[in-house]
């Protein structure tokens, strides 16, 4: 593929291409990039062979291509999360099932995580009101929708309060998962048998998070 096979969008559906190709290529390169806000629009350019001002023609920062990626990363999450939801088990329909079933598909999908964590501290700058309500949009579209999912399988706990469920889940999804992925100086010192109490598990203790909450905010 050539830089010039990109120059000339007319067509929404060819302008839609463009739009898809660059959000894929942000998803490849992102499997290589440890820290996500190093990709930037420079990086991004070089990976889908595309000038940089044609770029700006779909996205006016780094910042706003990776709040694109996430929103699609929860739109996934949110199907996955219905299958585990369904799967017959001995605890479904209860809180166990239902924060299993969070904290298990969360933890299956690591981009999604690693977006989570940063957005509102590096995410959320560089990017235009309009694109920021977008965003908005976006995220609260999924949690009702989420909500909503969790109140089919358990019918006793409203809507309305499993959205606040997951309103309070969020902060731990961003604190949890850096803790529980450090840099490589502080996972050597945590590998210290004498430390091994600062050690997080994303999973699992995303998994006993949330069954905290449910059992203090909901009151079951």
């Amino acid at each position: 593929m050539t830089t010039s096979t990109y120059f000339r969008a007319r067509s929404p559906a060819q302008k839609e291409e463009r739009r898809r190709h660059l959000l894929d290529t942000a998803k490849l390169l992102l499997v290589e990039i440890p820290d996500v806000h190093d990709l930037g629009i420079n990086e991004l350019a070089r990976g889908a062979q595309m000038t940089k001002s044609n770029v700006y023609r779909y996205f006016e920062s780094g910042e706003a291509v990776l709040l694109t990626v996430l929103v699609e990363e929860l739109v996934i999450w949110r199907t996955e999360l219905c299958a585990a939801l369904s799967r017959e088990t001995r605890c479904r329909g209860s809180i166990q099932h239902i924060a299993r079933a969070f904290s298990s598909t969360v933890a299956a999908r690591p981009l999604l995580c690693r977006l989570t964590s940063v957005f509102p501290s590096i995410l959320e700058r560089n990017v235009s009101a309009e694109r920021m309500v977008g965003f908005k949009h976006g995220l609260l579209s999924v949690r009702k929708e989420t909500a909503r999912d969790f109140h089919s399988c358990m019918p006793s706990i409203s809507a309305y309060s499993f959205e606040k469920f997951i309103h309070q889940a969020l902060p731990l999804i961003i604190g949890l998962w850096p803790l529980s992925n450090p840099g490589n100086a502080a996972a050597e010192v945590i590998a210290r048998p004498d430390l091994a109490d600062l050690r997080y598990d994303f999973h699992h203790d995303l998994e006993d998070g949330l069954l905290i909450l449910l059992r203090g905010r909901l009151n079951v």
